[in-house]
């Protein structure tokens, strides 16, 4: 009898056993299905400043004034003055060509200049003789018309000589080769005996003014219209991290179609550590130009979902999407501002183009 009860009670055992199991088993059954169709997605939080890289902008030193010198005669060049790397000075005489032949044709024309001057000289004496014996009548009325001729004659010869004289001072001048600037000399393609044409011109020295730079930079079009005359951006040169500051001279009137880019030119301003050099690479960081980066919230353009400044975000809450309405400002390629409905806690949809609505369960993935 003992037996059959116990038996009996292990049977109500193990049937209540199988039961609580099958019981946790379908209780734990929606848990895991809900979980399995949980879309997987990424989130983001906004970030309180722009990264480096993103409001850089790739720029070039180069010299305000820049230019290859050569002569305005042909000949043979009999001195060079100059090595490169010398500073010079505007006006100072960096060549000579062989001026043997033009110097006597200056000579030359200096003595029919002389020549002439006498002549005219003469003439005005015989003119004022020949009035005052026509005033006494001593002199007939055709003999003062002569007198007077012959002024006019020597003083139009005295003219002419005179601008030969000039004309050949000048070729003289046009056998030396000057600086048209202060500036260094950067190149030196001819040497003492060479010969050098005015026509085509044969290139000799090349010069830059080494302390009128500027920066030649294309900024893109999203941060352009904040960027004008006057605006100063700091400037980093590549790769020595040299810092600087340069004072926005220019700014373009065209985008370029290709690039959405516009050119603007900064004139380097301040002093730094060690000289600029035209050619040399710079970044220059126009994070103040795209807005106030130290109050603002920025998210990737792609998290945002907009048409001017409305717009929306996807923001996680609880393991569901809830679509948040927001104001934003486009600041640079790639990137926006939140003005207005986001705080920098929030997490959102990096990819504001899924396919979810209002309370779809996420799984954020790490």
């Amino acid at each position: 009898m003992n037996q059959r009860i116990l038996a009996a009670v292990v049977a109500v055992a193990v049937s209540t056993a199988g039961c609580s199991k099958a019981g946790a088993e379908k209780a734990q059954l929606p848990a895991q299905t809900e979980g399995a169709s949980a879309l997987g997605v990424k989130a983001i939080t906004p970030a309180t400043e722009l990264e480096a890289n993103v409001t850089r902008v790739t720029g070039q030193v180069r010299s305000k004034q820049e230019a290859t010198l050569g002569p305005s005669a042909t000949g043979t060049l009999a001195k060079v003055n100059v090595r490169v790397g010398d500073k010079v000075k505007k006006g100072d005489v960096l060549a000579v060509l062989d001026t043997s032949n033009v110097r006597i044709a200056v000579e030359q024309s200096r003595a029919a200049k002389d020549m002439a001057d006498a002549a005219l000289q003469l003439a005005t004496s015989t003119l004022e003789r020949t009035r005052k014996v026509a005033e006494s009548g001593g002199v007939a009325a055709n003999a003062l018309e002569q007198s007077e001729i012959a002024l006019k004659q020597a003083t139009a010869q005295a003219a002419q000589a005179g601008a030969a004289l000039r004309l050949a001072e000048e070729n003289l001048r046009d056998h030396s080769i000057t600086a048209p600037f202060d500036g260094v000399i950067t190149a030196r393609t001819k040497n003492v005996g060479d010969s050098v044409a005015m026509t085509p011109s044969t290139p000799v020295f090349s010069i830059v003014d080494a302390d009128g730079l500027e920066i030649r930079m294309m900024v893109p079009e999203s941060v352009i219209d904040n960027v004008s005359v006057g605006t100063v951006t700091p400037g980093t040169v590549n790769p020595s991290g040299m810092r600087f500051e340069a004072k926005v001279a220019n700014v373009g009137a065209v985008i370029d179609a290709q690039s959405r880019t516009v050119e603007v030119l900064a004139d380097v301003t301040g002093k730094t550590d060690r000289p600029l050099r035209p050619g040399a690479l710079v970044e220059m960081d126009f994070s103040k130009a795209a807005g106030d980066t130290g109050n603002g919230l920025f998210l990737p353009s792609q998290a945002v979902s907009s048409k001017g400044q409305d717009g929306f975000v996807w923001v996680v809450q609880d393991g569901t999407v809830r679509k948040r309405d927001v104001r934003v400002q486009r600041v640079l390629p790639g990137y926006v501002k939140v003005l207005q409905g986001l705080t920098a806690e929030e997490r959102v949809l990096a990819d504001a183009s899924l396919d979810v609505k209002e309370g779809t369960a996420v799984r954020v993935a790490q």
